[in-house]
């Protein structure tokens, strides 16, 4: 599961008003879109600037949300986070519930501008050419028991 944030968009609608925000909403859509369907994921839910999405393969969540955050910008869009977790879901009614969809929400709101953060399981399982994970350490998530291991995804 990965969630996907644009840093700045709400002081950027309080600057340009909603019909630029919008807009940059509908150029956000097309690049998740197109970037998660091309490595097998499908864009889930929309909340504003942020997105869930979903990725059978660890490997391909990894990869395709370093296009992402490599291409919102070159866009015109802000810079966005975004954070991945591996791990079992619940499908009801079209959307995902579980331990590993909040963990990806909280490790995304940890994510700097530009940052792919994953889980550990999610470095455990993806074998991804080109790609290197920093460990950053354990870090306290909001509303989780424990600290999380959490790595950073690099192109190398």
């Amino acid at each position: 599961m990965c969630f996907l944030d644009l840093s700045g968009y709400t002081r950027l609608t309080e600057e340009r008003g909603d019909q630029e925000a919008a807009a940059l909403a509908g150029r956000l859509s097309d690049i998740v879109q197109q970037r998660s369907r091309l490595h097998g994921g499908e864009a889930v839910k929309w909340v504003g600037d942020g997105v869930m999405f979903r990725f059978r393969d660890p490997s391909a969540a990894v990869v395709s949300c370093l296009d992402m955050v490599e291409e919102i910008p070159a866009a015109g869009l802000p810079p966005a986070h975004v954070g991945v977790a591996a791990g079992p879901v619940i499908r009801q009614g079209g959307d995902y519930y579980g331990r590993t969809v909040n963990l990806a929400s909280r490790i995304s709101d940890r994510a700097a501008s530009g940052q792919v953060l994953v889980s550990e399981p999610v470095v455990e399982m993806a074998s991804v050419p080109g790609v290197t994970f920093v460990g950053i350490g354990p870090v306290e998530l909001k509303g989780l028991t424990g600290p999380v291991d959490l790595f950073e995804a690099r192109r190398v």
